[in-house]
């Protein structure tokens, strides 16, 4: 097998920019407005968590918070509140539909926050740290295959599928080290899923 190293795969937020820009046909998209663009372009097909958002802007233009520097809408900024006040001086109840029916019980919904209302029941096992890259390995015929998932399948089928969360990951990571990966696969669970079998 050949190893292939792959670099961070997220976006930068400049690219992501560059793309709504090129997408919408707008100049004047910045990183305070990106997702009252998003909710401008999905509406209803926007995320929860956009709608949201949408909401708690609306509830505090209404309030007033415009105005406050240092509030919500300072942090968006002008932009954000001149795309608010020239979609208000329209429909209203049409334009806001999908956000005005969001049920928000608090502001945190709308940012990054979510352990006070997403459920704990998400299991995540990652190819390596943050700090690492994830390799592909590479057949001699050519296929491809990411070096993780190989590790895995592996340890699957020598188990008959019956594995915990955590001796999957601990497995892999020993599979990986003798193939001579350095990645270090994660398991990101609750306590209460750790020893819980893996589920495929």
């Amino acid at each position: 097998y050949q190893r292939r190293v792959h670099g961070n795969r997220s976006l930068p937020l400049s690219t992501l920019i560059e793309m709504l820009k090129e997408q919408t046909g707008k100049d004047d998209i910045e990183e305070g407005s990106i997702r009252l663009t998003l909710f401008n372009v999905f509406g209803d097909d926007a995320s929860p968590k956009i709608k949201k958002f949408m909401k708690v802007m609306l509830d505090k233009f209404h309030e007033g918070g415009s105005d406050e520097q240092g509030g919500v809408m300072g942090m968006v900024g002008a932009l954000a509140h001149q795309f608010l006040k020239a979609k208000l001086d329209g429909n209203e109840e049409e334009v806001f539909k999908p956000a005005i029916e969001q049920n928000v019980d608090s502001v945190d919904e709308a940012y990054a926050g979510t352990k006070s209302w997403a459920p704990n029941n998400g299991i995540l096992i990652s190819g390596c740290q943050t700090s690492q890259t994830s390799a592909d390995a590479t057949t001699a015929q050519g296929s491809s295959f990411g070096a993780m998932s190989n590790a895995i399948q592996t340890i699957l089928a020598e188990k008959h599928g019956k594995v915990t969360n955590k001796d999957l990951v601990m497995k892999a990571r020993e599979s990986l080290a003798k193939q001579g990966y350095t990645q270090q696969p994660g398991l990101y669970c609750s306590d209460e899923h750790v020893h819980v079998a893996f589920i495929c």
